[in-house]
């Protein structure tokens, strides 16, 4: 059993992880009492504050926030493991370096594109998953179940804590296997941004089949399709994937979203709208997805400007934009910085 022990400690070193063996290493690591530790992660429940928002697309989300005690807990337990883990390739929210941009870019050019949403994500993912995450990286028993007990809330991953979104693309390594391994020999190309599932081919025929299969391969992997919001966009549909429209060639905002922002910069200059930070993220956003409707909107701008003889106070200024401009003529694809360890060589 030390034999056992030494290896997995030896390991955690190796792979650059905390080598917790017992709660007083932990304590040291955080910097908290062993006794205030072996409370929180003891009655975790009683330091959430439950409550309910409204979804854009309609109904209620409940939201589970941790205390700031925890959440600081969670906040190192985030940075110093779960960060040095790697996803699966085809995870592409929530990752350092990726966005819904690069979740959308591989589906360019295809006639048919299926997205799925999985039904309440987080609450799904069960609390033994998250402990066989731990495990499997070498955390001995009792520390995997201290990290599980800090890291989930009623049984599932929390919507609130700071670790649930890493957890959950980890524990859906398995998930992403399994439909990349059905998608890509039949010439399928699969994505998933948190809990939306898009695969994209040139037939129809693969897309229905798909559907099928893959609403099986969740249902075993214990996770629920929202029937409501799945759909499948066809060569005569926009193809909207994660917010972005993609066409034959490219991806982007699209005009209708490209109108609407114009439209809240032109209220600034006529005062018919006062919030410049709304705009000035907007522009961002722009920058960030779609540098070609970027550069619209900038000489857009500096029309406006020349047109009314002045720009409004604190809107994105002129050397911000040449910077900005400067830096990328073209989409480029962010290069993800390689983490220590995936959890498939755990």
């Amino acid at each position: 059993m030390q034999h056992v022990e030494s290896e997995n400690i030896y390991r955690l070193k190796n792979i650059g992880l905390p080598a917790i063996r017992v709660l007083n290493d932990l304590a040291t690591a955080t910097r908290l009492s062993p006794e205030f530790l072996k409370i929180i992660s003891g009655r975790s429940k009683r330091f959430y504050k439950i409550y309910e928002v409204e979804k854009k697309s309609g109904g209620r989300r409940i939201i589970s926030q941790p205390s700031r005690e925890l959440k600081a807990i969670q906040g190192w337990i985030l940075r110093n493991i779960l960060d040095k883990l790697s996803v699966s390739p085809y995870s592409k929210g929530f990752e350092k370096n990726t966005s819904i941009l690069d979740n959308a870019y591989p589906h360019i050019g295809a006639n048919y594109i299926l997205s799925l949403d999985i039904e309440d994500f987080f609450p799904s993912i069960h609390a033994s998953h998250v402990y066989n995450i731990y495990r499997s990286v070498g955390y001995s028993k009792n520390i995997s179940r201290i990290f599980t007990n800090l890291s989930v809330y009623d049984g599932g991953l929390p919507q609130g804590a700071p670790t649930s979104p890493k957890l959950a693309n980890l524990i859906c390594s398995k998930l992403d296997a399994r439909v990349s391994g059905y998608a890509g020999p039949k010439g399928i190309t699969y994505t998933r941004y948190a809990d939306d599932l898009t695969l994209s081919a040139q037939t129809a025929k693969k897309i229905l089949k798909a559907h099928d299969f893959i609403k099986f391969i969740l249902k075993d992997e214990g996770l629920t399709v929202n029937d409501k919001k799945t759909c499948i966009q066809g060569p005569r549909k926009k193809k909207i994937v994660t917010g972005l429209v993609v066409t034959e060639k490219s991806v982007g905002v699209g005009r209708e979203q490209l109108r609407i922002i114009r439209a809240k910069i032109h209220h600034l200059f006529t005062g018919e709208n006062s919030d410049i930070a709304h705009v000035n993220g907007l522009i961002s956003y722009l920058y960030g997805v779609d540098k070609k409707s970027y550069r619209k909107t900038i000489q857009y701008i500096d029309k406006l400007t020349q047109k009314f003889g002045y720009s409004p106070q604190n809107l994105i200024s002129s050397k911000e934009r040449i910077v900005k401009s400067k830096k990328s003529n073209s989409i480029q694809k962010k290069k993800s910085v390689k983490p220590v360890i995936s959890i498939s060589d755990a």
